[in-house]
Parts: C-alpha cells; structure tokens; sequence
C-alpha cells in the first residue's frame, strides 16, 4: 500500500542521493548541488512537495500544485521515483492516488509538462493515462504537455 506524507528537511538527503542516480532528470531540471534553490522556486505555486512510502519506505517524490499561472489548473511538477524500484509500477501507482485525489476536489484534468525530446519520459506518462494535449515553446525549448483526464 502506497502512503503519502508531506516532505520535511530530513527528507532531502535522501532525494538528493535519488537526483544522483538520475541522469535525465539531473540534464532537465537540476544537479544535486542545486536542489534546494530548484524547491525553492515551486514555493510561490503553493503546491506541495511530497513522499510516497510503500511498507514504511520511501517509493517516490513528488510535487503538485493545484493552481497554476499558466492555465489556473493543476499540475503534476515532478516524480521521481526510488531508483532502486523503478520499472515496477510504483509510478504508476502514485499518479493513480493523485488522480484520486484531484477528483475529490473536483478538478477534471491534471497537467505536466515534459521536454520534447524526453519520449521516455512522455512514454511513462502516457501508460499513466496522461494524452498528450500540446506543444508549447518556452525560453527556446520545445514542450509536450500532456493532459491526464479526472
């Protein structure tokens, strides 16, 4: 069974070791040494940085946000999964709770939005339930923003 706490700084070591083992995620978004400035930066979102526990062990890291500027939507930030379990369907899991959770609070449709050339990336989403909705450009990079019907 599949848990969700709030995030709390004692956390953040180990996400930091998970950034770590995870190139493509380091390339498009952050290094570990620029972590905390990367949280940081979702604070004027109101979102919510989270820990998904499966049998009292961290699974995934994921952040949220109910209401964004761009659409005044929800929007699926980041997930990222424990390396060590990745593949398993953990993922899958969490965005089926989310989903779950964005429905009680009556939103229709959660976004993401992910690097274009990521297809692994959109791959993983797209067996998540996300379609894709569009592409957007964004300081000179191309976007896929899929949408996850609630």
């Amino acid at each position: 069974m599949l848990i969700s706490r709030n995030f709390k700084e004692n956390d953040f070591s180990l996400l930091f070791e998970w950034v770590k083992q995870s190139p493509a995620w380091m390339e498009e978004e952050t290094n570990p040494e620029g972590l905390r400035e990367y949280m940081k930066k979702y604070e004027m979102y109101q979102g919510n940085w989270r820990v998904w526990e499966q049998s009292d062990k961290p699974a995934a890291y994921t952040y949220t946000a109910d209401w964004a500027p761009s659409n005044e939507k929800p929007w699926l930030g980041t997930i990222l999964v424990n390396p060590s379990i990745r593949r398993t369907g953990i993922g899958k899991k969490v965005i089926g709770l989310i989903r779950n959770e964005m429905k009680e609070k009556n939103h229709k449709v959660l976004f993401a939005g992910v690097p274009a050339g990521r297809l692994d990336w959109i791959h993983f989403l797209s067996a998540s339930g996300f379609e894709q909705f569009k592409m957007e450009e964004s300081m000179g990079k191309s976007y896929t923003i899929l949408i996850l019907p609630i």
